[in-house]
């Protein structure tokens, strides 16, 4: 009933203001105090990067260009339905993605069943994506949490996934297994153009 009273301008529910705690002030200190304080605030939740090995980068850096890699790839099949979905979070252009797949004709000899399958894994990668995006004190994740993308690339692609199964560097593991996965994942998406009109 709001909706259809606001489209006729009779309503208008008034968003309700935000409320604060009072800010308190603190009583000045000499000036080394203050430059002590200065200091100490300035630094102040730097521990996590100061923590954090060239290892640790590295692994950040290929992380985030994977997940742009496969956003970029996923904004090039879906700009055929949905002409905002550059605009769009990652979250949302998997929605987008389902519901592609949902309006999607396969042809004879195509099972849409190998799409669907991208999804669990690209929603564990969204997960991932979002807690270091959103949190920069997040510890770095392991193998264990790729759950989803390791078992999706050891029935899809097993060859390459004995490539880097018994890595024992962690952190290599995870990218191998991711590359392996953006690879795929990019076929996969190649495959669903070849038969769209661009």
């Amino acid at each position: 009933m709001e909706k259809i009273l606001n489209k006729f301008g009779y309503y208008k529910r008034k968003k309700p203001e935000r409320q604060y705690k009072k800010i308190q002030y603190k009583s000045p200190g000499t000036p080394e105090e203050n430059n002590q304080r200065l200091i100490e605030f300035t630094v102040q939740g730097n521990e996590w990067a100061r923590n954090k090995e060239k290892d640790d980068y590295q692994l950040i850096g290929m992380f985030f260009t994977i997940v742009l890699l496969i956003e970029h790839k996923m904004l090039n099949l879906l700009a055929i339905i949905d002409d905002s979905i550059e605009n769009r979070m990652l979250g949302e252009k998997i929605d987008v993605f389902k519901d592609f797949l949902k309006q999607y004709e396969p042809e004879e000899d195509e099972n849409i069943e190998e799409y669907r399958l991208l999804l669990q894994p690209l929603n564990e990668i969204k997960s991932i994506r979002n807690s270091m995006a959103h949190d920069i004190t997040q510890p770095l994740f392991g193998y264990g949490s790729l759950k989803q993308v390791d078992s999706y690339v050891k029935k899809r692609r097993p060859d390459m996934h004995a490539s880097f199964k018994d890595c024992e560097d962690e952190k290599a593991k995870c990218i191998g297994l991711l590359a392996t996965f953006g690879f795929i994942f990019s076929f996969e998406i190649a495959k669903l153009r070849v038969c769209i009109e661009h």
